[in-house]
């Protein structure tokens, strides 16, 4: 996908005695790509991502709900780990988890699952999006850093195929 900037280029800038209506016209079009761009998952960062980190990850996740199964949620708790994972597992096929759906992913009551998103945002792990068509609807993604982390975590991890 190509990257259009947001603000148009000098030529294209309405002049100061352009009519003030094309202003607001340009400036709507421009909020309107930049919403668009946003809720679609981020396809330049998913074509980066290594099949078999994802894969990886994904398979981390269903070993962490069998072991839940066998010994409880309550034995194993680690809600930020679990957010980080499944935001990762969730871009890298090319979807996004709102807010709710993510506090459901972490298996603890949701102001507790709140208060660890709010600490992943705090240091830069995850941010929210906005849904601009649905204003009650908020995204959740990783930021770069969070994204970058845990490839390198996974890469670094002596796993050897048999």
């Amino acid at each position: 996908m190509e990257h259009s900037p947001i603000r148009p280029e000098r030529e294209r800038r309405p002049s100061s005695t352009a009519p003030a209506d094309r202003q607001p016209s340009v400036l709507e079009t421009q909020l309107n790509e930049l919403r668009e761009r946003l809720l679609k998952p981020p396809e330049a960062s998913q074509g980066e991502r290594e099949p078999a980190l994802s894969r990886l990850v994904h398979e981390v996740l269903r070993s962490r709900r069998r072991r839940e199964k066998v010994f409880g949620i309550q034995l194993f708790g680690e809600p930020a780990w679990d957010l980080l994972l499944e935001l990762y597992a969730a871009e890298s096929v090319g979807q996004r988890l709102s807010l709710w759906d993510a506090c459901l992913a972490t298996s603890v009551p949701a102001s507790t699952a709140m208060r660890w998103i709010a600490t992943l945002e705090k240091q830069d792990w995850v941010r929210r999006l906005g849904h601009p068509s649905a204003p009650r609807r908020t995204w959740l993604v990783l930021t770069e850093r969070g994204s970058t982390s845990i490839e390198n975590y996974f890469r670094s991890l002596p796993i050897r195929s048999t």
